[in-house]
């Protein structure tokens, strides 16, 4: 399945604006810089981008947009090792 595909399915859903549901989802508002970044930059190097459309004046996302992009966020932080933390190393930091 190809890129468009993907995010033309991943919005097929009800649209809303971005940050209506990232409040919903995260508990925090974010500004509209931070939201203007993730759509249009990315995050990580812009590896990783809201599926989202400007409508309006505003982004507008899916809910299922909006989890891919917490989802692909969390998976690129375990895989390159953000989240590898031995007990060790906890240990000696004081945090276990």
């Amino acid at each position: 399945m190809s890129t468009a595909t993907a995010e033309t399915e991943i919005l097929s859903g009800e649209l809303e604006h971005v940050m209506t549901v990232a409040k919903r989802r995260t508990g925090k508002r974010p500004h509209p810089s931070t939201v203007w970044r993730w759509c249009k930059k990315g995050v990580r190097g812009g590896s990783i981008k809201l599926a989202a459309i400007f409508s309006g004046g505003y982004w507008q996302t899916t809910d299922a947009a909006f989890n891919k992009f917490l989802q692909d966020q969390t998976d690129a932080a375990f895989s390159q090792g953000d989240g590898g933390v031995s007990d060790a190393e906890l240990r000696s930091a004081g945090l276990m």
